[in-house]
Formats: C-alpha cells, structure tokens, sequence
C-alpha cells in the first residue's frame, strides 16, 4: 500500500490557515484518484523537543544500537513514505520552526541517508516525490528559501523530485484572496493528479 506522509506545518490551524486549503485540495485530488493510499497526516504543532548536541549524541546510540526510540519516528517517516506532502506558510522568507525541528530529527544518518566506503553520501528514502504547498502574504519574488531547504535535503535523503505550489500576494491591498486561493487550489489539484500518474511519467 502507497504511504503519503503529509508534515502540516498550518500552525494557525484548519480554521485559520490559508496553506491549510492549499493541501486539503491536493490531498482531496490525490486520495480520490488512489483511495487506497494510506495518509499519514503528522501535525507539527505537537512539537518535538529541539535537537541539542547531547539528544543528537543520543540519537546516534539509539541507531546504533537498534533502538525503537519515539523520537526516531521522523526519519522513518521519511524513509517509509512513498510521497512527502509539505504544508508550511511563507514566515520569514522560509517556514515556521516547528518544521526545522522535524527536519531536524529527521536527518538521522544511517535511517535517511549513509556514507559509502568512499565517503559518498547516499539517501535512504523510498520517496518518489516531495511536494511543498505555501500560502505568502506578499510576493514570493524567487526568494522562496523554504522550498529551495526541503528541495536539497530531499535530494540528500534520495528524493528525486519536488514540487511547490504557491499562493501569493494575499495580504496585499485590493487582492481578491478568494480568486488567489482558488488558482493555487487548481495548480495543487492539477499536480496530484500528475502525481497519480506512473513515477516514471514524472518530470521535476
């Protein structure tokens, strides 16, 4: 069964969040076009702690000694999923904090990526593809930090490709929000049903 991994990073929540709508839209598209699909929604608003030097030496033991540890479940996700749905809003020319935490924990050598005898690096993800899907106030004007971050590091885990789907310019005087919104919903859909098709169909 195909795993999506959706990390909702909508700290304003359902009710609030712009970016939220975006990602109900592709996943309502992707799920109906693969209802079998197991969705596996991790709310970032329950955060996990910050990763400090003593916890990421902990970590390694963890992993080297085989370890189940709960904070270990990032890096599984990742590594398990088949699909990895970002849903983040445009803060600060990138994201909020609580998706650096997970990214964090989820960079776990030896779960998302490992080094050859040669000293290359090589990803460990089964992911075929990660999306990002942002909602920005004002002009994203190719600063679009967070998605260039979650594009590279899926690269290191082994993902071949990435997407972003953006809707702009929502807090600017005299834009009909609804019309932005409805535009980036259309894109997002029109992406998950290109995801739907056959991996070897993709282009990113």
């Amino acid at each position: 069964m195909e795993r999506l991994l959706f990390l909702d990073a909508c700290v304003r929540g359902p009710e609030l969040s712009r970016t939220w709508r975006l990602c109900q839209r592709f996943l309502e598209e992707y799920t109906t076009l693969h209802p079998q699909v197991q969705v596996c929604h991790r709310d970032l608003r329950e955060s996990l702690p910050i990763l400090t030097g003593e916890l990421a030496r902990q970590r390694d033991g963890w992993i080297a000694r085989g370890e189940d540890d709960p904070r270990l479940t990032p890096a599984r996700e990742i590594a398990s999923a088949d699909l990895v749905v970002v849903g983040a809003p445009y803060w600060d020319l990138s994201f909020p904090a609580v998706l650096k935490v997970y990214l964090e924990w989820s960079s776990a050598l030896g779960i998302t990526f490992r080094y050859t005898e040669d000293g290359r690096q090589v990803g460990l993800s089964q992911a075929r593809a990660l999306v990002y899907l942002t909602s920005a106030g004002g002009p994203v004007e190719g600063q679009n930090y967070g998605f260039d971050y979650l594009k590279a590091l899926g690269a290191m885990f082994g993902i071949p490709h990435a997407y972003c789907v953006a809707a702009e310019g929502l807090d600017i005087q005299g834009t009909d929000v609804q019309a932005v919104l409805r535009r980036a919903g259309d894109r997002a859909a029109s992406l998950a049903r290109q995801l739907a098709q056959e991996p070897m169909c993709l282009q990113g």
